[in-house]
């Protein structure tokens, strides 16, 4: 297949993530394209999240309460920030596209905007990737990114097959020791167990590339 991997990162650990899952992609024999996104004015952390800040009070609630959390996905406001121009302004040739980015309030800004402009994705099989500094959380963490994205993404005409997340253990604001002891309490595991280039994380991405590329391979040896 032709595989094209589209995504954003701020800090390099999406594109860590992505270079392995494309690397797993090469061995398997399929041709896959790298776009990666670039944003036209940088912005520190703290200015990335004043733009959303009107929003973390109900995202706060969301953790606790299922209603809370329905409310907040439904009526989330995505923001979108610019982006340079793409290398692949149209992906119809592709077979499967993988988009990546940082987990922010939702969605990271630059992927909106790639999910709102890019042509072609109508009828594709799309994986999401997404990075994020604590633990995967099933509720804070996975749940978030991945109900956003599945809005997104079904809303332009695609279809999502497969979800990696996996946790950097690093963030701009210092609050790691707030998540390695959420990790602890709720996982029962060090957040490292979780991170980027652990066992669980290879296990998973490993996990991913099979569930992108297994049906075109399975159809092939029948």
């Amino acid at each position: 297949m032709k595989i094209l991997l589209a995504y954003y990162s701020r800090t390099g650990f999406t594109k860590k993530v992505m270079d392995d899952v494309k690397d797993r992609l090469d061995e398997r024999g399929h041709t896959v394209e790298v776009e990666r996104l670039q944003v036209l004015r940088k912005t520190s952390c703290v200015g990335e999240i004043w733009k959303d800040l009107h929003h973390y009070p109900l995202i706060f609630l969301s953790s606790f309460k299922a209603s809370w959390r329905e409310r907040y996905l439904a009526t989330y406001t995505q923001i979108e920030e610019d982006i340079a121009p793409l290398r692949y302004p149209d992906v119809s040739a592709f077979d499967r596209i993988c988009i990546g980015g940082p987990k922010w309030a939702q969605v990271s800004y630059p992927v909106a905007r790639y999910l709102r402009t890019v042509r072609g994705l109508a009828g594709k099989k799309i994986g999401s990737v997404a990075t994020f500094g604590g633990p995967p959380l099933p509720v804070f963490e996975l749940a978030m990114i991945e109900k956003a994205m599945t809005r997104m993404v079904n809303g332009i005409g695609a279809s999502i097959i497969a979800h990696l997340g996996l946790s950097s253990a690093y963030h701009e604001l210092g609050v790691m020791p707030l998540f390695r002891c959420t990790s602890r309490m709720v996982l029962h595991k060090p957040i490292e167990f979780f991170m980027i280039g652990s066992d669980y994380a290879n296990h998973l991405t490993r996990q991913f590339c099979d569930e992108i590329a297994g049906k075109q391979e399975e159809d092939q040896c029948l």
